[in-house]
């Protein structure tokens, strides 16, 4: 389960940024996750509620904001979404490596005083 690991990192950048603001608690946090990402969202809801014990991050809102998985075709321009499986132009039916989106992990937001 790699989302532990990760929300260690989490909440260390969220520490860290947090005292380069001077901020005293943490009220929201908000991160984004690719839908290609390999992430579950559900793991890492749990690894905060855990993690977040005792740390600057405790009691804040954590919130998930989801990110289709999006390519656009090297031939006719057009962007679609894809999955793990199906990167095919709907249009033209060609396989596209240009992925716009999915693959996002990244803290978005964090609201405090």
């Amino acid at each position: 389960m790699h989302e532990v690991s990760i929300m260690e990192n989490t909440i260390n950048i969220i520490s860290e940024k947090a005292k380069e603001n001077n901020l005293k608690n943490i009220s929201k946090i908000t991160i984004k996750i690719g839908e290609l990402s390999g992430v579950m969202s559900d793991s890492l809801i749990f690894a905060f509620n855990n993690l977040s014990k005792g740390t600057i991050a405790e009691g804040a809102k954590f919130l998930i904001e989801k990110v289709d998985a999006t390519a656009m075709c090297d031939d006719c321009g057009i962007t679609f979404e894809i999955d793990h499986f199906n990167k095919l132009c709907p249009k033209c039916n060609k396989f596209s490596t240009n992925i716009l989106s999915g693959y996002e992990l990244y803290v978005n937001t964090i609201e405090g005083e």
